[in-house]
């Protein structure tokens, strides 16, 4: 497995949305090379703790961000989106208990699998969020631009 080098070519021009991107991706590279040299998930699960965190406010910053582009248009692709963050932060959440998620038969599989729909939907990201800006739905700084999610999807925090 390799995970994806942040580059320019994945900037929105969201500030927040950006700086969280890139560091996902750090940290997504700093678990990688842990796990190579990892016995058991227990090694690598304060990196893990640091990642899930700022993943799930990411997916939760970001979908309040999404769900403001017009449902007609965009509503099946945001759903699916959300679906997404919803399977990632499920399965950060198994392996905080210290647990590899069901289907996977070691941690370079489930870490393989686990970044490889992260950057799926890091790919997917440039397009919904990229719609968003560039369709005048939100205006980076502007007032209320950085509120929190108030948790309508019914996910919970890691």
């Amino acid at each position: 497995m390799r995970t994806l080098v942040w580059s320019e070519h994945f900037a929105l021009g969201h500030e927040r949305i950006d700086r969280e991107h890139q560091r996902l991706l750090e940290l997504s590279a700093q678990i990688e090379a842990k796990a190579e040299t990892s016995i058991s998930i227990e090694d690598v699960l304060p990196l893990c703790r640091d990642f899930f965190r700022l993943l799930v406010a990411h997916c939760f910053y970001e979908e309040q961000l999404l769900r403001k582009l017009p449902r007609d248009r965009f509503g099946a692709h945001v759903d699916e989106h959300c679906g997404g963050h919803a399977r990632l932060i499920k399965q950060a959440q198994t392996v905080l208990t210290g647990q590899i998620p069901s289907g996977f038969e070691s941690l370079p599989a489930f870490l393989g699998a686990y970044f490889e729909l992260m950057h799926d939907l890091l790919v997917d990201d440039t397009e919904l969020v990229g719609a968003l800006i560039r369709e005048g739905y939100h205006h980076p700084g502007a007032p209320g631009a950085e509120t929190g999610w108030r948790g309508e999807i019914g996910v919970h925090p890691v």
